[in-house]
């Protein structure tokens, strides 16, 4: 009797284990599929204005921006001449044998379209969308820089709207149409990567 008796125990407790392990992966799913729907949701503000337009970084090739570059910088570079705002901040280190870093590649590209150097501030030393973030609160401190305009690739806006809110930065979202992520197999990519970043973010703070 007494045997029994432990081994119904032993079963139920595997009973409630098997339960609490589907519940937290059920909460798991659930939260993950917010996630996504807040990535893929997220827009900008359609006529934004600040004090600077920050463009976070992306690759390049000795010093000429690759497409998902170049498609920031053509949509900071518009709202430069829209009037927009009147300076342009660009992100982005330099990768292990680069001669150039993302943000001077910026700087290069928006001096050949019409932005006279005097509008353009650098962050030459950040390697993550964190870093340039901060680096980028950082320098428009400095300057007495107070809203910025975030321009980047459309599913990029919910990740970035959370680092400025914990930077305490006043910015606006501003995805570039020009985005060279188009298909729908680069979308799901993007997608999917935004939202492991933006999970290891808020579990790690990187």
């Amino acid at each position: 009797m007494g045997e029994q008796t432990q081994r119904k125990r032993v079963k139920k407790r595997k009973l409630h284990g098997w339960r609490v392990l589907l519940a937290v992966l059920a909460l798991g799913v659930l939260y993950l599929g917010a996630l996504v729907v807040q990535v893929v949701r997220y827009g900008g503000q359609a006529e934004p204005w600040g004090d600077v337009i920050l463009v976070l970084g992306a690759s390049q090739a000795d010093g000429r921006p690759r497409p998902v570059l170049r498609a920031r910088l053509r949509h900071a570079i518009d709202l430069y001449h829209a009037g927009a705002a009147p300076v342009l901040l660009f992100t982005g280190g330099r990768r292990p044998g680069d001669r150039f870093t993302e943000a001077e590649t910026g700087r290069r590209y928006a001096l050949e379209h019409g932005v006279p150097e005097a509008a353009i501030l650098l962050e030459n030393a950040g390697r993550t969308t964190w870093q340039e973030m901060q680096a980028g609160a950082d320098i428009m401190r400095r300057h007495g820089l107070r809203r910025a305009i975030l321009v980047s690739d459309p599913y990029h806006g919910f990740r970035l709207h959370r680092m400025a809110t914990d930077l305490r930065l006043p910015a606006v979202f501003s995805p570039t149409p020009y985005t060279a992520i188009q298909s729908l197999e680069k979308k799901a990519r993007f997608v999917v990567r935004e939202v492991g970043a933006y999970a290891v973010y808020r579990l790690l703070g990187i």
